[in-house]
């Protein structure tokens, strides 16, 4: 009889790499405070696209928020819902890629950084291990991650059955995240016209 150890890993490590049988939503969170912040989220959402096997299908508007720690500079933060034929792990390391080809630096936890992809739910999937937590262990606790994705999943449920809304409302008041607009798509924007005079 096989022990509870080796069965536990073995879960595991389907939880973790085993692709979901079609298409699964599954939502990132970007944020950035360093450079040309809207430069930035645009570039980490046409990568996040370009994914082999991943669709990104809305964005929400940006919102600015207050930074956490160390840094000055306020943040750029966005949601995004994808739909993927990744596993989790494996998003995680697309994710990752996307971080490292805009030039993100890990030098101090929530330290100034160009780009962040922080994947929320994947999901009804709950995994937690030290590499990967879903959903991301602090998302209810963050306005600035809490906010963007409502946008993005409407009626959204976790897995423990609460709504997103509720989950709002229970950290209500939400201070120090503003919305700015929605300068962030997959298309660019149209040329200006010309004016003739």
């Amino acid at each position: 009889m096989i022990g509870e150890g080796p069965v536990r890993a073995v879960r595991w490590l389907l939880e973790r790499y085993q692709p979901p049988a079609g298409p699964e939503a599954a939502f990132i969170g970007l944020g950035g405070n360093v450079g040309d912040r809207l430069h930035y989220l645009n570039r980490a959402v046409a990568l996040l696209d370009d994914t082999p096997r991943t669709e990104v299908e809305d964005i929400s508007s940006v919102y600015e928020t207050e930074p956490i720690g160390p840094s000055e500079d306020s943040y750029y933060n966005i949601a995004v819902r994808l739909r993927t034929e990744l596993s989790p792990a494996r998003l995680l390391q697309a994710c990752q890629r996307i971080e490292a080809t805009l030039g993100r630096v890990r030098t101090m936890r929530w330290g100034p950084r160009t780009i962040d992809l922080d994947i929320l739910v994947y999901g009804d999937r709950v995994l937690e291990d030290p590499r990967l937590t879903v959903p991301h262990p602090r998302l209810t606790e963050r306005g600035f991650a809490l906010i963007p994705l409502m946008e993005v999943a409407p009626g959204w449920r976790l897995p423990d059955g609460r709504s997103l809304a509720r989950c709002a409302v229970e950290l209500a008041p939400i201070e120090g995240v503003a919305a700015i607009g929605r300068q962030v798509s997959l298309t660019p924007p149209p040329p200006m016209p010309e004016i003739h005079r």
